[in-house]
């Protein structure tokens, strides 16, 4: 009879648990596992720290355009109510160009790598062109016939129409042309104030107004570049068609904003809620800034940060309708 051996452990293979491994490996993927939180944590520090120095969320309607129209409403004189909206309108441009790192869209150095901040202000300087020709051909002369004022023509065709991203060498410089623009919108404020000058916005031109800016020329701009199929759109440009959108409705919401104030009729005929949710969306839309935006497509677990600003756009564009059809009625 053969006898048990004294060490049966020392016989038999080991089980791959049971070796040792080694500490660097254990160090390695502990590492690995600890760095994407880590990582996203310190970009989340640094997104911080940029947004003090220079904002980047834009969760309300600023404090200036709240006491702009503080003591504005339905009974205020139309000179009153047109200053305030042309004021309005030029607010974001004003405070871009005044703004930590000024208009980046045509520098050089190092601003141009900020591309998120460039972008937004080309949505700014859009909307921002795009009310002034409305507030210019409809609301700055008496009907259809009537003269418009040649300051606010002067803002509209010459000045903010230049380039956002010329650089002041042999040319004038993008900023010089835009605070042109505003000093023209500026003389046009004083001069309602001395009664020189003619605001005029009756119930149809709201209505017109409002369908202006939720058409196909506006709104419908920058909501075609949220929406258009992500195999045409390159990784680089994801993030500037984000904040191009942002930029647009920051001008908007601020117009908006003021023109309720003016004429809170507009929210008395049935669309004070679709107002309500309007406003909720474009703060969203205002205060959008992931530290990443990235689309992820299909069924992919990575966000589609493009697709969820569309969704807001939609929002803002579906409410601003209704509140049309109820102006109309």
């Amino acid at each position: 009879m053969q006898s048990p051996d004294p060490n049966p452990s020392d016989s038999t293979p080991k089980s791959i648990f049971a070796r040792r491994i080694p500490a660097r490996y254990l160090i390695i993927a502990a590492g690995f596992i600890l760095f994407w939180p880590v990582a996203f944590y310190a970009i989340g520090l640094l997104n911080g720290i940029y947004d003090a120095v220079d904002p980047t969320r834009f969760a309300d309607v600023d404090e200036s355009v709240k006491a702009l129209v503080q003591n504005v409403g339905e009974n205020s004189p139309p000179q009153e109510k047109g200053a305030v909206l042309a004021e309005a309108i030029v607010h974001q441009l004003e405070r871009e160009m005044g703004s930590t790192f000024g208009w980046s869209a045509n520098d050089f150095f190092p601003t141009r790598f900020l591309d998120n901040r460039a972008s937004r202000q080309k949505g700014v300087i859009f909307s921002t062109r795009m009310l002034i020709r409305f507030f210019s051909t409809r609301c700055s002369k008496h009907g259809a016939m009537g003269a418009e004022h040649e300051g606010l023509k002067a803002a509209r065709e010459k000045r903010l129409v230049y380039a956002e991203d010329i650089w002041g060498f042999f040319h004038s410089s993008t900023e010089s042309e835009y605070r042109a623009g505003i000093d023209l919108v500026r003389q046009y404020e004083k001069e309602l104030a001395a009664g020189t000058a003619v605001f005029n916005l009756r119930t149809d031109d709201i209505y017109d107004l409002l369908t202006y800016i939720t058409g196909r020329e506006f709104l419908d701009q920058p909501m075609g570049l949220l929406i258009q199929s992500g195999d045409e759109v390159s990784f680089s440009d994801e993030d500037d068609r984000v904040y191009y959108a942002q930029g647009a409705m920051l001008v908007v919401r601020d117009f908006l904003y003021a023109l309720v104030k003016c004429y809170p009729s507009i929210g008395q005929k049935g669309g004070e809620e679709n107002l309500k949710e309007a406003f909720r969306a474009m703060d969203k839309i205002c205060s959008f800034d992931p530290p990443f935006v990235v689309e992820g497509s299909h069924d992919s677990m990575l966000a589609d940060h493009r697709g969820k600003m569309a969704r807001y756009y939609v929002t803002v564009l579906t409410r601003l309708n209704d509140v049309t059809q109820s102006v109309n009625r």
